[in-house]
């Protein structure tokens, strides 16, 4: 290399370290199953002071979606593409026991669709990820022993070379994030003692987990006999939760990229409120009085999104619970204790919220850093519409309870206090928003192969107090089921519900509402409007060719346990 040279590129990278000092850290925090309305600033009864904080502070969506089920969520936000781009599509779930050839059901990130992760690095971030990985991938490349069990799930399939590498590169390690401690899988126990095995990792290798401290464990389960049961229930000892020991790993993350001259950006992927139902003994037992009249929950959810201007007072909604519905002593005692270890999870959720914003406090870093906060879905079936409320349905379905998420923006040094925005935001809105402030644009080729238009828009003019019209267009699609929001007003749902269901009763449902004056979906449109009812059909029917998303009976021949 030249002199001239050398002092050129010398000069390139002190520019491009100056520039990144300027621009801030990004954090995004996603939880698994929470409710619309959990949140104290969403109107809930469950205390959430530091999230309450943040909302004071910064600005409330009234309408931000995500696609109903976690790992299409998760594909979404990580790539900025409709979920079935990324491989899961039609509520698909990472795992091999759910893969399939179909590219739109292939369950597993592709290795040629560039990630948040991999886009902010080349942009100069530190880039760092704690929790749910839960877009496939697997370490056969490192443990052979393993592929005995990839056999098995995959028959008819061959095992190559090139698929173990394909499998190995999903891998967030391997996927852009320079730190990595979570679990590539959906599901595992909030609670591990010493004694217990554990899939957690640290990049690529088996995690040590931290157990030092004390918890009275209330791990709920209906079967001894079966998952979730687990023998930590009702003891007291030194263990590892999930909550506690994902943000601890973050916070350590933290203080060591603020040490550094460049930027960071952390995605943080809470497990939590998600089933198994786990959380401290002393935390379930303050919850328990608070769901002793569940009607009373459910009105005093809505009164409160009224107070926080988050619902317009008088406005209809499907009530979940009323004199009308009579549950068994003993099945309302048990749904009381599942909502209030829900709602402790949650407590546990923002006192580590907490946690973060003090790393942040400390290192100097909080006004220059932007948080977006968010949950992957609507609470689960297991809860009902109750945490939803006042929006019906729930996860995997596509009612707005099911799609519709409270969501956060933080950001002290840009963000007006207190705002609230009726704009529309969407989950695959977060990469674009990212590449926004960092100065960066998404890349025409990515390891060698052209790109394809993003899905999702930059929230950065939203961030800023301006208001974004709609998309035209707002699809989802879980197995079997298909909505579309037009225009931000006119929501269509085709054969909405369980598929085991629906897919009984003769003919396709169809429903029609005005979300502009019917956002709880309450009042059906379809008879009354359907020309609209076939416009939209059309857009969903071409939305579905081009996806490559195929009728849900077809992928239930090919494998009968893609459902679960």
């Amino acid at each position: 290399m030249t002199k001239m040279r050398y002092f050129c590129f010398v000069a390139f990278v002190v520019a491009s370290i100056c520039a990144a000092a300027g621009r801030p850290n990004i954090i995004i925090m996603m939880t698994d199953d929470s409710g619309y309305s959990d949140l104290g600033c969403y109107g809930g009864e469950i205390d959430t002071p530091n999230l309450d904080r943040m909302a004071r502070s910064g600005l409330r969506f009234r309408n931000f979606y995500n696609n109903g089920r976690c790992s299409p969520t998760r594909a979404s936000l990580l790539t900025g593409r409709d979920s079935a781009h990324a491989g899961f599509g039609a509520g698909t779930l990472g795992g091999w026991n759910r893969e399939m050839k179909q590219p739109a059901y292939r369950a597993r990130l592709p290795y040629d669709l560039p990630t948040i992760a991999e886009l902010m690095k080349t942009a100069g971030y530190r880039t760092m990820m704690t929790g749910k990985w839960h877009l496939g991938g697997s370490h056969m490349k490192t443990q052979p022993a393993r592929q005995a069990g990839w056999k098995r799930s995959h028959p008819g399939w061959e095992l190559t070379d090139e698929e173990i590498e394909a499998d190995f590169n999903a891998l967030p390690a391997q996927r852009g994030f320079d730190e990595f401690f979570g679990l590539i899988g959906g599901e595992t126990h909030q609670f591990f003692t010493a004694d217990d095995k554990h899939d957690y990792l640290e990049g690529n290798q088996r995690a040590k987990l931290k157990i030092d401290r004390a918890y009275n464990m209330h791990c709920y389960y209906t079967n001894k006999n079966r998952y979730p049961y687990t023998p930590n229930h009702g003891k007291t000892a030194k263990a590892f939760y999930g909550t506690d020991g994902m943000t601890d790993r973050a916070v350590e993350m933290i203080e060591a990229a603020s040490a550094k001259p460049q930027p960071f950006f952390l995605y943080m992927a809470y497990r939590a409120p998600h089933l198994p139902i786990q959380a401290p003994q002393e935390l379930v037992d303050k919850y328990l009085p608070r769901y002793a009249d569940l009607e009373k929950v459910q009105a005093d959810r809505v009164a409160g999104l009224v107070r926080e201007g988050l619902w317009d007072k008088g406005r209809d909604y499907r009530k979940y619970f009323g004199p009308y519905r009579k549950m068994p002593a003993a099945k309302k005692k048990d749904y009381q204790l599942r909502a209030a270890i829900h709602a402790a999870m949650m407590e546990k959720i923002d006192e580590n919220v907490g946690n973060v914003l003090k790393a942040l406090e400390r290192s100097g870093e909080l006004d220059n850093t932007l948080i977006l906060y968010l949950s992957d879905n609507g609470a689960a079936s297991h809860l009902g519409d109750l945490m939803n409320v006042p929006y019906h349905g729930c996860k995997a379905l596509m009612w707005e309870g099911g799609t519709k998420t409270h969501c956060i923006a933080y950001w002290p040094r840009a963000i007006k206090p207190g705002a609230i925005t009726e704009s529309m935001g969407w989950v695959g809105d977060f990469l674009p928003t990212c590449l926004d402030i960092a100065g960066a644009i998404y890349p025409a080729k990515f390891r060698g192969k052209s790109t394809e238009a993003l899905d999702g828009r930059s929230l950065l003019p939203v961030l800023k107090g301006e208001d974004r019209a709609p998309p035209e267009y707002l699809f989802s699609n879980d197995k079997g089921q298909q909505g579309v929001i037009y225009k931000g007003r006119w929501k269509l749902l085709i054969e909405p519900g369980w598929y085991i269901q629906t897919n009984k009763k003769p003919g396709i449902a169809y429903e029609l509402y005005d979300l502009e004056k019917d956002p709880a979906e309450v009042k059906d449109l379809a008879k009354q409007n359907p020309e609209m009812v076939q416009q939209l059909s059309r857009a969903c029917e071409t939305w579905q060719q081009r996806c490559g998303i195929v009728d849900y009976g077809e992928i239930l021949k090919i494998r009968p346990n893609h459902t679960k």
